[in-house]
């Protein structure tokens, strides 16, 4: 752990937490569910009127607002115009029937965060060595539109922009077309230096809660191997087509959802499984499916151990297909590899929450976010605070009123201190 002098901490005032809780509540307004979650999913009219909320509350401060044309949304505010930029951000888009907290907790975080930074810094005269730059990713979820991750991806220059506005939803609408409809199609194009990201994110884990922990700074994150499987059988009735002739794609499905938990039991805790999407066509009630396609994930820490298991899927996938008298396709395979965040950064947070007398520990995320995006090309940061039970995805997910003001007091604090005190890099 690195040693850091005691710094002057500028943190939000009690304003500035009252402003943060009336935008949360106003922001969980926009699609919500009647269990109290949100269903925002992103390019969305929900998706939209959130955008506008975001967009008007930024403009109202003082903020520059661009679009680029992934409909990534910045907010900057700028102290030197020669100076580099700390972006930070999340996403406000959701999952479906969701929680009110996943991605939405760091947006408004790091608006407020940066207006109260913007105001305290004029008032004591200071310029800063890095401007300030809140954003909003597009389709971070890849619920509407897969892949995930969509928008800081294109910024990293990891998709191609021509790729991610060409993907569609269920109804085929491409994303361009719906970023179109809801008027976030921008055109600017970023030209910023970036001298760092940071996100702050509920855990959707119930580590920090287990352990008593206020603020958890992530160290590392887990790898995810993620598949698009279709099987194709053959159309005929339900009723009059013998069994032993019938080949129905739905069926393979099914052995092959069973087959995922199968293969990632043996190990245990080291690895997570999931069948999160199957779509089934022509998905009537009297007919033998034709096509059947699966997202599946394998996620570990260990690249080699899903590596092996991929290889046994693959032969276990090609059995399924041969029992059932289908075929196989594994239409798309995707790696993403485990990563060691920003080693610095990651200590200033953690020096940060220390000063501030929050317990603190050190976490991994399993999950995806825009921070692991970022951090192919830039120091990046991620900070977590606790979710109730390690709920998340589920209109039950609740982080405490105290827990989400730690978090935005540590972001404050640690904002300040990488544009003044910029981490020593080794």
């Amino acid at each position: 752990m690195s040693t850091f002098s005691t710094p002057e901490l500028l943190l939000p005032d009690e304003a500035d937490l009252a402003g943060f809780a009336a935008l949360f509540e106003e922001s969980s307004l926009i699609g919500a569910t009647a269990g109290g979650g949100l269903h925002r999913l992103a390019a969305s009219e929900e998706d939209g009127r959130v955008r506008d909320l975001f967009c008007n509350w930024l403009k109202e401060r003082g903020f520059d607002v661009r679009v680029d044309a992934v409909g990534n949304i910045f907010g900057l505010l700028t102290f030197d115009e020669h100076a580099p930029y700390v972006l930070c951000g999340s996403h406000l888009d959701s999952q479906p029937s969701a929680g009110r907290f996943d991605g939405v907790y760091g947006v408004l975080a790091a608006a407020v965060a940066i207006a109260s930074l913007a105001r305290q810094i004029r008032q004591r005269g200071e310029r800063p060595a890095c401007n300030l730059c809140v954003v909003n990713w597009t389709n971070e979820e890849g619920a509407r539109f897969q892949p995930s991750l969509t928008g800081s991806s294109v910024y990293t220059g990891a998709m191609p922009l021509g790729q991610a506005l060409a993907c569609r939803d269920e109804r085929g609408i491409s994303l361009q077309a719906a970023l179109e409809t809801i008027g976030y199609r921008g055109d600017w194009v970023p030209d910023i230096r970036v001298a760092a990201y940071v996100e702050t994110h509920v855990e959707q884990g119930s580590g920090l809660e287990s352990s008593k922990l206020a603020i958890g700074v992530v160290r590392e994150t887990w790898a995810a191997l993620k598949w698009r499987v279709r099987f194709d059988g053959e159309q005929n009735h339900t009723g009059p087509t013998p069994m032993a002739q019938r080949r129905d794609a739905l069926l393979a499905a099914a052995h092959a959802v069973v087959a995922v938990r199968a293969a990632a039991e043996p190990h245990g805790l080291a690895m997570h499984s999931s069948v999160g999407r199957l779509d089934v066509y022509p998905n009537s009630p009297n007919v033998v499916a034709s096509r059947a396609t699966l997202l599946i994930e394998f996620r570990s820490q260990s690249v080699e151990r899903l590596q092996e298991t991929a290889e046994q899927f693959q032969l276990t996938l090609e059995h399924i297909a041969k029992l059932t008298g289908t075929r196989v396709d594994v239409e798309e395979k995707r790696l993403r590899s485990p990563l060691k965040l920003d080693r610095e950064l990651s200590d200033l947070a953690h020096d940060t929450a220390s000063q501030l007398d929050l317990p603190v520990g050190n976490s991994v995320t399993v999950a995806g976010h825009d921070a692991i995006s970022m951090s192919h090309v830039y120091p990046t940061c991620l900070i977590f605070v606790p979710s109730s039970n390690g709920v998340s995805h589920n209109e039950a997910e609740f982080t405490a009123e105290q827990d989400l003001r730690n978090g935005l007091r540590v972001l404050t604090a640690l904002l300040y201190r990488i544009c003044t005190q910029p981490p020593v890099r080794r």
